[in-house]
């Protein structure tokens, strides 16, 4: 499998919950993954592929490099369980540490970036490295305030407006 473009926005979902036909159980297994330069390039399709092919930021086949930017925690076990996250407070590319915030319901603590990665972690969320300093309206249109009203053909012409934001 290959992959043309690389989203923005790369969420992946860690297999926490187990069910079989005789039990159900929490796993809770370490899964290491990386903080900073998760490097995806392995799967990305080859510029062979398609050689007269121009590529720009905004095409998803110019950086393949993502930084997590946050987790979220499932704590407890299968029946009663909590969630919390874990979000990078400072900017990516900032001098010095990361920092890193523990949002737990109205409690909100700093972290140690070597506490993100535990076996709690549950859902991860990375941002591609080439639109890390961008703001939701570079890449998206937030003009439009109530969605409500909109019929299929608006919404239809919206998603072909903001191509570069489509994993095709």
């Amino acid at each position: 499998m290959s992959l043309w473009r690389l989203p923005p926005i790369l969420i992946i979902h860690l297999k926490r919950f187990q069910f079989t036909q005789y039990s159900r159980r929490k796993l809770r297994n370490l899964v290491v993954f990386p903080i900073n330069g998760f490097d995806i390039s392995r799967i990305v399709a080859t510029d062979t592929e398609a050689p007269n092919a121009a590529h720009n930021v905004a095409d998803g086949r110019s950086e393949s490099l993502y930084d997590l930017y946050a987790v979220v925690h499932h704590l407890g076990a299968l029946s009663a369980g909590h969630y919390v996250a874990s979000v990078r407070s400072s900017p990516l590319g900032a001098a010095g540490p990361s920092k890193w915030k523990c949002y737990n319901d109205a409690q909100v603590t700093d972290i140690s970036e070597d506490d993100v990665v535990d076996p709690s972690a549950y859902i991860l969320f990375y941002i591609r490295r080439d639109i890390g300093g961008l703001k939701l309206e570079d890449v998206w249109d937030i003009t439009q305030k109530d969605t409500t009203q909109l019929t299929e053909e608006q919404i239809d012409r919206m998603i072909k407006q903001r191509e570069r934001c489509t994993v095709s």
